[in-house]
């Protein structure tokens, strides 16, 4: 341990005589702390249900645009279903010509007619992706 060069004791550190001042601790005398309970309900619940009203308008807005797109894909619909059913008839009559000439030599076969025993219509399994063919 060391010696203090002055030789004397160290001096402690105490209250002045009389005491310290008193602190004020009236409730009037702090700053206010926030808005009350109350407040931050009302504001909260405020802002949800605008929230929820900026989701319901939100919703309908989007709900027109997508009637909006499907009446134009319903104007179109037939353009589109004729394109369709001609590719459909050209790989039919590729499909047809091929199987009149593996089955040429079979009696008895009909080209083109249904392997199933019903008068319904059921269209032919024609592989779309199967371009190389023609």
């Amino acid at each position: 341990m060391s010696i203090r060069p002055s030789g004397l004791p160290p001096i402690q550190d105490v209250a002045p005589e009389g005491g310290f001042k008193k602190i004020d601790t009236i409730r009037s005398s702090f700053p206010r702390r926030g808005p009350k309970g109350w407040q931050l309900w009302a504001g909260s619940a405020t802002l949800i249900a605008y929230g929820f009203y900026q989701i319901g308008q939100t919703n309908i807005e989007n709900n027109k645009e997508k009637m909006h797109e499907r009446k134009a894909r319903y104007g179109i619909l037939p353009i589109l279903q004729a394109e369709a059913d001609r590719e459909y008839l050209e790989r039919e009559y590729v499909n047809l010509k091929k199987e009149a000439e593996i089955m040429k030599g079979v009696n008895g076969w009909e080209v083109g007619a249904s392997p199933y025993n019903s008068k319904k219509f059921m269209p032919r399994a024609v592989n779309p992706l199967d371009r190389g063919l023609k």
